[in-house]
Parts: C-alpha cells; structure tokens; sequence
C-alpha cells in the first residue's frame, strides 16, 4: 500500500471511528446514517420537497435601520406560512415546547455593521415567549463573546432576562464530544490535533437552537449562510479547514451532520435584510452590500444555502465579480450526507411580501 492509499485508509477508519462511538452511540440511523457512514453521493428524490420562506418588506432598510415592528411582523408572517398555522403561539410551538432552553446561534462578526440584527433576534425572542418558553430559558449566543458585544448584543449571565454569552472565555469545550477528521492542514491544528471539541452552550445548555446566519459571501468558503455559521460557531480548532484545497469542505457539512448538532437543530431563519456579495464575511465595504430586504425561514440548511447561493452569486456576477458557486461546495456535500436538499427542482421556495 503506498502513502497516498495509507493516508486515505486511515481517514476512512478515522470516521467511520467517529461514527460508530458518538453518532450511532447518540442515536443516529436509518438512510441518513448510513449516508452519513458511506459518503455516497447518491441519494433518492425526496418524499416530499423542502420548504423555504422568504418574507419581503420593500423600503425596510431605507433608513439604514429596520423597523421593529416591521420586522416582527416579517418573523409573524414567515411563521404562519412555514407551519401552516394561524397563531404566533401555535406556530413557534410547532417547533418548541416551555420545557426547552432554546439557544439563538446568531452571525456576529461583521459587527453592527453586517450581522444578525438585534431587531430579528428580538421578534424571535416575543415568539418563543408566546409559545411559552422562559425568557431566561433563552440563550443568544456565538462562539466569542466579544462579537456578540460589538454586534449589539449585551452580555447577560444572570437569572432573569434572556441570557447571552460566547463559547469563549465562557462556556468552554465539551471534551467528551468532538468532531474529529484529518481532512485539514495538520500545520494549522491547534491544541486538540485532529480534534475540534463542541461548545459546552450545544451539548449542555441548551435542548434546542434556532440558527440565524446572515446572508453574505464568504473569501475561503464561497458563502457564509446556515451551514458555515452554525458549524464554524459550534466547535474550536477550525483554522485548520480554511486553506486550499478543502476551503471548509467538507467539515461544515460534516459538523452540521453530527449528532450534538444535528438532533438539536430545529430551525433557521436567515437575517437578509441587508446582504454582502464581496469581502465578506467581516471586511465589508459599503459598494459591495445591498438591502435584499428578506428574512428566510426553513427546516432545511441544506436548501436554504442553495437558494442563498443563487442571490448571492447573481449580485455578484451583475457586479463583474467572478462566480462563488463551485467555491461553496460544502452545500452539495451537506446533501450528500443527508442534511438537506441540494437540488433545486426539489425546493419549494415561496416568495412573500408583507
């Protein structure tokens, strides 16, 4: 066996390793597993096609600053229509019950310049209240505490009120639960090597999270939308699955696949009131953002991507930027394994406007 088919074994072994201690020990199984296990990069049409919402107020951005209560009312109508449900409270109780800690995993890096808009996390939080979640049993977070803070989100790890806190320096790594893989720089590992540890707020403080990205390109990954934000917020370690040729592929398919995500995941909803094509996901220049003027809500990360990959790669092409699609090819891989539904004749978007 030569050093190349050596390599190759060993990685297999290593996942399919990983699989058989946390994903099949955590309960993983069916299809999905198995697609998980073998990579196949077959799947079937699916029973049915995957929903996406996208909920449009013209004229919301006008002012370089949304309006409250436009924007609740966007969350309000984007909920009625992805559940089929007429009330607030009946349609977030579709996805959550007053028994859960609910954790928000918002998109902070830009800044207040171009991140998850309080003013969304807010209409979600009224949301969860109404379907009788405890404020304090609600959690914003991200992986650094000091993005949450120059996004405009103020700390809070006390009793009352919904609480807010980074991975770091404060909640720390679950040393139990991991993503391990071998498809990185190994110059580039930090202290765990092959391993990238979860964030403790995943496997310990919260039963339910509700991703909510912010729709913009990304300069190694192509985009930074559902899967990027969810899997490279939720773990350490992650330099090491940014440089050529693996540009975050397939580890932000693959750390959305596990099961500390992936049975605790229930919904996302992607903040595209104002959008970035270029420079992103933090250095954003004024010409290259623009006020899509959407919120975009759905079960599936997997269909969701595609259709933002779509907007995203038309603004860039009408402004002479070269094509992002075959960059984000951690899309595709995520509905290989299962996550979703990469291919477009099977997503059902429905476009509205309120």
């Amino acid at each position: 066996m030569d050093t190349k088919d050596a390599n190759l074994s060993r990685r297999n072994f290593l996942k399919h390793s990983a699989l058989g201690m946390v994903g099949l020990g955590a309960g993983i199984g069916g299809f999905d597993g198995l697609q998980w296990a073998l990579g196949s990069d077959v799947l079937p049409a699916p029973a049915e096609k995957s929903k996406v919402v996208a909920i449009k107020s013209g004229g919301i951005m006008s002012s370089g600053k949304p309006g409250a209560e436009i924007v609740q009312r966007m969350v309000e109508e984007g909920m009625f229509s992805l559940t089929g449900k007429k009330t607030v409270a009946e349609a977030w109780r579709t996805f959550f019950t007053p028994e859960d800690i609910v954790g928000i995993k918002i998109n902070p890096i830009g800044g207040v310049k171009l991140s998850t808009r309080p003013e969304v996390v807010n209409a979600i939080t009224r949301g969860l209240v109404a379907a009788g979640v405890k404020e304090n049993n609600i959690i914003i977070w991200d992986r650094f505490s000091y993005h949450l803070i120059t996004a405009g989100f103020p700390l809070n790890q006390g009793n009352s009120g919904v609480r807010c806190y980074g991975t770091e320096p404060t909640a720390g790594y679950d040393k139990k639960i991991y993503y391990e893989s071998l498809d990185d720089d190994f110059s580039l590992r930090q202290d765990d090597g092959a391993r990238s540890l979860f964030s403790t707020i995943v496997t310990q403080h919260v039963t339910a999270i509700i991703n909510v990205p912010v729709m913009k390109d990304h300069g190694i990954a192509g985009v930074t939308l559902c899967l990027k934000n969810l899997a490279f917020g939720a773990i350490n370690n992650t330099p090491r699955f940014h440089p050529s040729p693996y540009f975050c592929d397939p580890a932000s398919a693959e750390v959305c696949v596990h099961p500390a995500l992936r049975e605790k995941v229930r919904l996302h909803i992607v903040d595209a009131l104002q959008a970035c094509f270029d420079g992103g996901p933090a250095s954003m220049k004024a010409w290259t953002m623009w006020n899509e003027e959407r919120l975009f809500f759905g079960t599936d990360p997997v269909a969701i991507d595609r259709i933002g990959l779509e907007i995203i790669d038309k603004k860039r092409k009408e402004n002479n930027c070269p094509s992002v699609f075959q960059k984000a090819k951690h899309i595709a891989t995520a509905g290989k394994k299962g996550l979703g539904v990469y291919d477009r004749q099977y997503i059902d978007f429905i476009e509205l406007n309120v």
